[in-house]
């Protein structure tokens, strides 16, 4: 019965075997094929090119982004013909920046009062080599005082710093006087705070109009000399020389030199060296407050001017009359 079933099914098994081999047949050429036609690795014995560097780029350094590191305003790089163009620098207008002027000017002192209108400045005229007191509206040169003004000195590197300058309005422009020459004339002006040697007070002389001596240190003085007196005071600025004086490091008023014989101070009984320290009980002992006492002489009809002279102290009296 086996045999039967071999015999009958054994062509079976003869075909098996023959996919089996003939599978096996295709794998071999298969590879064969593969590895004849696969390429052959190479290998690259040459040395590859450099690869070029990188080149450095310079440090840059943003100066805006480091002043606001370190919390300051960083100045201003304009040229000044520049920065005049960024507003209308004309005199009516209150926020124009002023330019430094090109009159042949230079401020030698300036006084700040509490009142604007009150200001005062001192100029030298390069030309003349004349100095003039200026208030408020006074003309030199053609130009116009407008006022005296503390502004940022732009030299100081710490932003801090301020100076004192005469600002004019020459030909509609706002322009400024401060203790260097202008621009028209680079001829220095003579030093503030020198003073001449007090010369000796010349005898003679007749007194100026409108004052009479009473007694040593008493006089009578019309209303109408001290008005004109504090008129035209440009002229009263030329009949003595006036410093600051200090004792002990601190200012205790103001000294009188070369005083001109027959001028108003030495009709009142001044004489040089002598130092003011209080008009009608005031003390005289900054120029905003010997800018406040002459506006109050206007109005007084009684004048005392307390004096050192010598080391001692000197009472004078004024009695003012008339209108």
């Amino acid at each position: 019965m086996l045999d039967l079933f071999f015999r009958k099914y054994a062509w079976t098994a003869n075909l098996a075997v023959l996919l089996v081999a003939a599978w096996l047949a295709a794998k071999t050429v298969n590879t064969l094929v593969g590895a004849a036609i696969r390429p052959r690795p190479e290998t690259e014995m040459s040395t590859p090119a450099p690869v070029p560097a990188r080149p450095a780029l310079p440090a840059t350094l943003d100066p805006e982004r480091l002043y606001r590191l370190i919390g300051v305003t960083p100045p201003s790089t304009e040229p000044e013909a520049e920065a005049a163009q960024r507003g209308p620098q004309n005199c009516s207008d209150p926020a124009a920046r002023p330019l430094k002027t090109s009159l042949r000017l230079q401020l030698v002192a300036g006084v700040l009062a509490d009142r604007p209108q009150w200001s005062l400045a001192t100029v030298t005229d390069l030309g003349t080599r004349e100095n003039r007191i200026l208030g408020v509206g006074d003309e030199v040169q053609g130009a116009r005082l407008l006022g005296v003004e503390r502004v940022r000195d732009e030299r100081d590197a710490t932003g801090n710093g301020f100076k004192v300058v005469a600002v004019l309005c020459n030909a509609g422009t706002k322009e400024y006087v401060d203790f260097e020459p202008g621009a028209g004339g680079p001829e220095p002006a003579p030093s503030l705070g020198v003073a001449s040697m007090p010369r000796p007070p010349v005898p003679g002389g007749p007194p100026a109009e409108g004052i009479s001596k009473v007694s040593d240190h008493s006089y009578q003085i019309a209303r109408s000399t001290i008005d004109q007196a504090l008129t035209n005071m440009n002229t009263l600025a030329t009949q003595a020389r006036i410093v600051p004086s200090f004792k002990n490091g601190v200012a205790n008023g103001f000294k009188l030199f070369s005083i001109q014989p027959g001028s108003l101070y030495a009709s009142i009984g001044i004489e040089n060296g002598d130092v003011i320290q209080r008009i009608n009980g005031y003390e005289i002992n900054s120029p905003d407050k010997a800018l406040e006492m002459y506006q109050r002489l206007r109005e007084s009809s009684h004048v005392t001017i307390e004096l050192e002279r010598a080391g001692q102290v000197v009472r004078k009296e004024y009695n003012v009359t008339g209108q």
